[in-house]
């Protein structure tokens, strides 16, 4: 009984399962280990707040725990200095409680300490509460705060997760999910389209945009498990390009709903103008549908394939590509027997709009796009291949500011050094006519 159970779990469950056991684990040998440091170091009988600010700091990846730990550092320490100033100037009572805590709040929103906010007046009034002329045990809470941050920062460099495999997962099963609503477009196209398709469509279509919500979710999880992460040096690339593949299979998913809506359409014109249901139009549309099918089961294999630094995946680009070919040449053949019948029919913009959503969808999967934006990323170089947005902007451009000031430096030196090589002496006064020393005969 209990094997046919895992069986019918999903396929992802097995690695969902490990990464909490190995999050459980870090988790607790983190907070363990930040326990036994600060109790050698700090003398306090039970120093908790190591381990709790260990069990705060550990995130998925290490820029998360690198944020994480200096927000948290700089909040305890804000309220501890906070509280041991307003301790010492105007003592403790009701209103300079309330006064300590306005002003937490306020160098909370100051430093931008956007999760460890309260972080800052409950640091305060734990102060207050030892007593805020107890400077030891503002100092203590401090060390204690130090030293679960820096296990924390160890923890997650020395056992990083990398997050990469749970959004290729979700990135193919999107794209298999997209194969199925297309199966059912060109099945429904082989037997004619009957009008109480359309609700079936719109429902599948809708929850293929559920399904992007969900791989976004993973997506975001595996940008995040890469950043200055060791262990995914390989893989360093795998947000950006996983980033790619979503959002073709977004746009995909928009030009498939607006096929489906389009062949319903048809479907509730009266007989006579249901030229889909001839079988000479019928058969090449539905054989393009069922190549745009391979076309996007295929794209999502290669958007999970080449996501390492060196990888070539040339049979699955290949194999991208016959698809491709094959959807044109059918859609070609359906083209030019539409074209035929359209002359007399005044119905031509409906029919016109699956042709353009047919464009849309060969052309959303094309290998070369994909090829492009590979060789895009790859070429990435410095803080944008390692950081995210945000940050590596503001490290290149401090980047930038450096290396303007040492070329400016270097420009000032080298027209003092040229100066010097003629005679002159840069910076001094120019002398004035009158001298302390007599002219020379």
């Amino acid at each position: 009984m209990f094997s046919s159970l895992l069986g019918r779990l999903p396929v992802h469950f097995g690695g969902e399962a490990r990464f909490l056991a190995s999050r459980i684990a870090r988790l607790t040998l983190t907070s363990m280990a930040a326990y036994v440091i600060a109790d050698r170091l700090v003398p306090n009988p039970q120093p908790l707040l190591a381990p709790l600010t260990a069990l705060l700091v550990v995130q998925h990846s290490i820029y998360e725990t690198i944020k994480s730990s200096i927000g948290r550092v700089a909040a305890v320490t804000s309220g501890v200095l906070l509280a041991v100033l307003f301790g010492h100037t105007v003592g403790f009572s009701w209103w300079s409680l309330g006064l300590t805590i306005l002003a937490a709040l306020l160098i909370g929103f100051a430093l931008r300490l956007t999760d460890d906010l309260l972080e800052v007046p409950i640091s305060a009034m734990l102060i207050f509460v030892l007593g805020a002329s107890n400077t030891a045990g503002a100092a203590d809470r401090i060390l204690e705060t130090l030293i679960g941050a820096a296990t924390g920062l160890a923890a997650a460099t020395l056992v990083p997760a990398v997050r990469v495999a749970p959004a290729q997962d979700a990135l193919e099963s999107l794209g298999t999910r997209m194969g199925g609503l297309i199966d059912d477009l060109a099945e429904a196209l082989w037997r004619g389209v009957r009008p109480e398709d359309a609700q079936h469509w719109r429902t599948k279509a809708e929850r293929l945009f559920d399904d992007i919500a969900h791989t976004d979710h993973a997506l975001e999880a595996a940008e995040r498990s890469v950043q200055l992460n060791p262990r995914a040096l390989r893989v360093v690339d795998a947000g950006a390009a996983l980033r790619n593949g979503v959002e073709t299979l977004e746009r995909f998913a928009v030009s498939l709903r607006g096929l489906a809506r389009a062949v319903t359409d048809v479907a509730h014109l009266d007989e006579r103008n249901r030229i889909l249901d001839e079988p000479s139009l019928r058969e090449p549309l539905a054989e393009t549908m069922e190549a745009i099918r391979e076309a996007v089961v295929t794209y999502a294999r290669l958007a999970r394939s080449d996501l390492e630094r060196d990888a070539v995946p040339s049979d699955i680009e290949e194999q991208l590509a016959e698809a491709i070919a094959t959807a044109q040449e059918q859609r070609d053949l359906f083209v030019d027997r539409l074209l035929g019948r359209l002359a007399t029919d005044l119905r031509w913009p409906l029919y016109g709009e699956i042709l353009m959503h047919l464009d849309r969808l060969i052309d959303d999967v094309r290998v070369e796009h994909r090829a492009e934006a590979r060789e895009m990323w790859r070429r990435r170089q410095g803080p944008a291949k390692y950081l995210p947005e945000r940050p590596a902007r503001a490290v290149t451009r401090a980047g930038g500011m450096l290396r303007n000031a040492a070329r400016a430096a270097a420009d000032s030196a080298e027209r003092n050094a040229a100066a010097a090589d003629v005679g002159a002496t840069p910076n001094r006064p120019r002398e004035t006519g009158h001298s302390h020393h007599p002219p020379e005969r």
